[in-house]
């Protein structure tokens, strides 16, 4: 399956964003794939066949609109200076395991609350409303295929690999209308999203022509991938102290720290980011 137009990645200045952008032959059930940590039985991840875009490909995924809508856009860019340097006064590091990153904020009060009113005047020029709110703090470890997991109970956890997020009740057909997020790196490292450049809407319509019954935002990423396996997956790189905005409710979409040594820690607001 070729690569359609749909989501359209727009970067804020950055230097080069056709290298930070990779694509793929498509995806593997987890049944084929190594992996130490448990998935979820119907969980897909991308295969590893990468490669670098061609004009024609980056032209089909990228836009240099201003004004484009949340639910089709992906938005990347880099955190003013000064903020960056105030979350590198917080040395993470240090940190020994991932319970060592929320005790740095808290034993750093004033810088704490120097990130928060800088992060706050930041995000106000992402969003025209100034309606957004704190989501969390994700860590995560090194050398992930893939970092999104849910808790089975208080020891055990399994991963989802790639999905769409669901912040709110949605159809495939009302995705659109939900909010979007930033997700903001703030460790050591390079890390990277993993995503289909189709909305939902345009899933939906694929998934129709084949299998027409009982579609829903539940099973819809399952079937896509049952249908349209060598539909190729995009990997975004994310620079330390960049950021990104995605609708991660319209999108099929994971995180990975594949390949990486230090932990991973982003920083996550949720609303309506319509200034990239």
């Amino acid at each position: 399956m070729n690569l359609k137009e749909g989501i359209k990645i727009f970067d804020h200045h950055l230097k080069d964003l056709k290298n930070q952008i990779k694509i793929n032959t498509g995806v593997i059930p987890i049944d084929e794939v190594k992996t130490e940590v448990e998935y979820y039985s119907n969980a897909y991840l991308p295969d590893a066949n990468w490669r670098e875009l061609t004009d024609s490909e980056f032209k089909k995924v990228s836009t240099a609109k201003t004004e484009s809508k949340i639910f089709n856009t992906l938005g990347i860019g880099e955190i003013p200076e000064n903020l960056e340097d105030l979350f590198k006064e917080l040395k993470f590091e240090e940190c020994q395991s991932l319970f060592d990153v929320q005790p740095k904020f808290k034993d750093n009060e004033k810088l704490t609350l120097k990130i928060n009113n800088e992060i706050n005047e930041f995000l106000n020029q992402k969003s025209e409303d100034q309606n957004y709110k704190f989501h969390r703090i994700t860590r995560c470890m090194p050398d992930m295929h893939t970092t999104t997991f849910h808790f089975l109970n208080k020891e055990h956890i399994r991963y989802t690999g790639l999905h769409i997020d669901k912040s709110t009740y949605f159809t495939p057909n009302t995705a659109y209308k939900s909010d979007n997020r930033i997700s903001i790196n703030i460790s050591m490292e390079p890390r990277y999203l993993y995503f289909v450049n189709l909305t939902l809407k345009q899933i939906y319509r694929d998934v129709q022509k084949l299998d027409p019954e009982n579609i829903t935002s539940e099973n819809i990423v399952e079937k896509f991938f049952a249908l349209y396996p060598n539909y190729p997956v995009m990997r975004l790189e994310i620079k330390p102290y960049q950021y990104y905005i995605a609708p991660t409710d319209n999108f099929i979409h994971d995180g990975s720290t594949l390949g990486n040594k230090n932990f991973d820690i982003t920083m996550v607001y949720v609303g309506m980011f319509n200034k990239y």
